[in-house]
Parts: structure tokens; sequence; C-alpha cells
């Protein structure tokens, strides 16, 4: 576990991300989309909220150190991982909201009322699976590096028991459902850019700790499954 120190103005960044990104997102969606009283987007801004809300109290009781240290970009952070990480969210806060509320909009490739539900669990099964290696992980960083100022150690406690990058499978997970709650089937095309892009951290994150982290080659010779059990 982290060491429990006091949450800094840093801290408070990482913390509150979630809650900027919502609006962002929400935002972009409802003006493309030409409406501000689309049920199912405030639906998912609402349970977003909410959700975040539960994650704070819980991160900030149990991991106050780690968003520390996830409240900036460390140094030693490859160029790649920080180019890799400014496109994911560009397409995730901007692209995919504005091409679902644009479809909205038009008309293009509407989504019945229902995959809103669909929606929503995927999101709380990302969340758990973003939240979860936070508790276990103290040097979970939001970018890739050898964390060799931190000491940094193999873990293989909780979700490292089962894959490789159990944060890279929340972020995965929750990379889909945006087109489910907006109710556009259009908005999977920037969405399976995301997709790829999650592979590709986590392949390149892998290289990076074999190749820099001691012991985490034997690791992956115990644990098989790098993102998707059974899968990859």
């Amino acid at each position: 576990m982290v060491e429990k120190t006091k949450l800094t103005g840093v801290g408070i960044i990482a913390l509150t991300s979630p809650f900027r990104w919502i609006v962002a997102m929400g935002a972009i969606y409802l003006i493309a989309s030409g409406s501000i009283g689309i049920l199912r987007a405030w639906a998912y801004i609402g349970v977003y909220t909410a959700g975040s809300l539960v994650s704070c109290v819980l991160l900030v009781k149990k991991v106050p150190g780690l968003l520390n240290q996830r409240g900036k970009i460390q140094e030693g952070t490859n160029k790649l991982d920080k180019c890799l990480i400014l496109i994911y969210f560009l397409f995730a806060i901007v692209v995919t909201p504005l091409i679902a509320g644009l479809d909205y909009r038009f008309g293009i490739s509407p989504l019945p009322f229902y995959f809103l539900y669909i929606g929503i669990g995927l999101y709380f099964v990302s969340l758990v699976f973003s939240i979860w290696p936070m508790l276990h992980n103290p040097f979970f960083e939001g970018t890739v590096r050898i964390q060799k100022n931190r000491d940094q150690k193999v873990i293989e406690s909780g979700p490292y028991s089962i894959v490789g990058h159990p944060g890279y499978l929340g972020m995965l997970i929750g990379s889909l459902p945006l087109p489910f709650v907006f109710g556009s089937l259009l908005s999977f095309i920037p969405v399976s850019v995301m997709i790829s892009l999650v592979f590709i951290r986590t392949y390149y994150e892998d290289r990076v700790l074999q190749g820099g982290l001691e012991g985490y080659t034997r690791y992956c010779q115990r644990i098989k499954y790098r993102l998707i059990p059974l899968v990859w």
C-alpha cells in the first residue's frame, strides 16, 4: 500500500480530473447535438459524477500519496507515451462526444435508449479496474517510466495476479461506454482508435518494464496475459 501522506495541490488535480472530463464531454456532446434536454446524456453524466465521487473518497482515504504522483507528468516519461496519452484523451474527451452529438443532430446511426444501460454497466466495470490496481500498486503513475527515484518493484497482488496491466484493462473497458450512452453507432469509429491506443500503450509499457525493471520478466513468465485474460 502507498504510504499515507497529505494530499497536495498536484494530487487534487489528479483527483478532480474525472469531473473536468465529464463536464467537457457532456458540453461538447450537447452543443454538437443541438439540444440540452437529452435524458440519456444527463443520466450518464449523473452516474459518472456519482462514481467519481465514490472513487475520490476511496482514493483520498487509501492512497493520497499516489494521487500526488499521478497529478503531473514525472521526469523520465518518454515522448512517445506523452503523445499516446494526448491522442487518447483528445479522442475520448473531444472527438467521440463531438461525433456522437452530430450523429444525434442528423439522425445518422441512432441506438435505442436501452443501450444506455449497457454503457452504464461498462462504466462501472471500468471503474473497478481503474481503482483496484491503484489500491495495490504504489507505482501506478499516469505515464510510463522506470521509477528509479522511488525504488520501483514488481507488484503481483490483487488484479496483478490476473493480468499484467489491469489499469489498461480498465482503460480499455472505459473506452466503450460513450457510443452506448450517447446512442451513436457512428462514434464507435473514434472509439476503435482509442482501443488501438490502449493496446499500443500496453505493449509499449510491457517492453519498457521488461527492459528496465528487475524481476518483471520473471513475473511475465508467471502471468501469461498482459491485458485480457485468456486472450492476450
